[in-house]
């Protein structure tokens, strides 16, 4: 079996090349180019490759990253939204446009990442089950992707522990870096939000409002999320937090912590894993960090889907990511429109 592995250059898919090669099978390395500054990365990743005496390809992607990724986030940014980039990109670039080129033009039976998820069959279908090692689980960013991608799937570090690969890499004489590992946005090259927005989005002054009643200005809307209550310098004598941005006003609304909660939200749409029909008892994830909640009913609207929720959850953010699990087997999600 002919196995592409996507090689980023760092350990995690190094060791996912290593593992699959000792079981024999013909491992190629393919490097997608997403911007400019990937230089370093690529040299590691082609180093990387000749140590495990594999092939190794470079995929520009650059311009459809740009058009279908960036420009995406930014655009949400002005919206008053909060994106989650990773999780359009894994359904466009790494598992969209990068899978593709595997199987179509390498002619890989098989497409590999250093993703922390493992395959399982539930309900007789294949689908992505949450890793072993739970801290590290990258399931939550991986519900937009298409149901047929995960036919064409493996996932070596599936049973293993973040140590256990550090652990590989170090044997292997790969160079394991001990600085702690970037959770940032990978396109952002290490500056911050309001840096990076600034050179797309123009300052845009409008008011912060508190009870119908305005209580200071702010500079965009773009530099806020909901549940924020850093930042506000508005000294009202009490904890306010922002419940609501209205992009059409360009208001910020303000509320106390009891408002942040509310029974549900609306999806913009909802990728299917499972089909809908034999889902029966099944949790919603709507951070990556957070913990699920219970889903009371699910709803189809006209141009979405309406999410209720057993009890109240806290700052339901549009644009960002909701994950549906049942028994930790992912069954896929959608974008957040609004809460309800």
């Amino acid at each position: 079996m002919k196995i592409c592995v996507a090689l980023s250059g760092g350990i995690d898919s190094a060791v996912a090349a290593y593992l699959l090669k000792e079981k024999g099978y013909n491992v190629i390395g393919l490097t997608f180019e997403i911007f400019d500054s990937q230089k370093e990365e690529i040299e590691k990743a082609k180093k990387i490759a000749q140590k495990l005496k594999i092939s190794h390809f470079i995929l520009d992607l650059k311009e459809i990253f740009n058009e279908e990724i960036i420009k995406y986030f930014i655009k949400d940014y002005s919206l008053g939204k909060t994106p989650n980039p990773c999780a359009l990109c894994n359904r466009k670039i790494k598992f969209g446009k990068v899978l593709e080129y595997s199987i179509k033009e390498l002619g890989c039976d098989k497409f590999a990442t250093g993703h922390y998820v493992r395959l399982s069959e539930y309900k007789g279908h294949i689908l992505i089950l949450r890793a072993k090692d739970t801290k590290k689980d990258q399931s939550y960013f991986l519900s937009l992707i298409k149901k047929e991608a995960l036919q064409k799937l493996i996932f070596p570090l599936s049973e293993l522990t973040k140590d256990e690969v550090k652990n590989k890499a170090q044997a292997l004489g790969i160079n394991v870096e001990k600085k702690q590992e970037s959770r940032d946005i990978c396109f952002l090259k290490g500056k911050s939000l309001k840096d990076f927005l600034s050179h797309y989005i123009p300052e845009k002054k409008g008011p912060i409002v508190y009870k119908n009643q305005i209580v200071g200005f702010h500079s965009g809307i773009y530099w806020f999320t909901i549940g924020q209550r850093k930042g506000l310098k508005i000294p009202l004598g009490k904890p306010l937090y922002i419940i609501d941005i209205n992009a059409k006003k360009n208001e910020i609304i303000l509320g106390e912590e009891k408002e942040l909660y509310s029974k549900g939200l609306i999806l913009e749409d909802l990728n299917f894993h499972l089909s809908l029909k034999v889902w029966t008892n099944p949790v919603a994830q709507i951070r990556y960090r957070t913990q699920p909640v219970k889903v009371k009913d699910i709803q189809k609207l006209k141009n979405g889907y309406l999410i209720i929720f057993e009890k109240e959850v806290k700052s339901v953010t549009p644009g960002q990511l909701c994950s549906f699990y049942e028994e930790n087997f992912l069954l896929g999600g959608g974008i957040i429109k609004s809460k309800y």
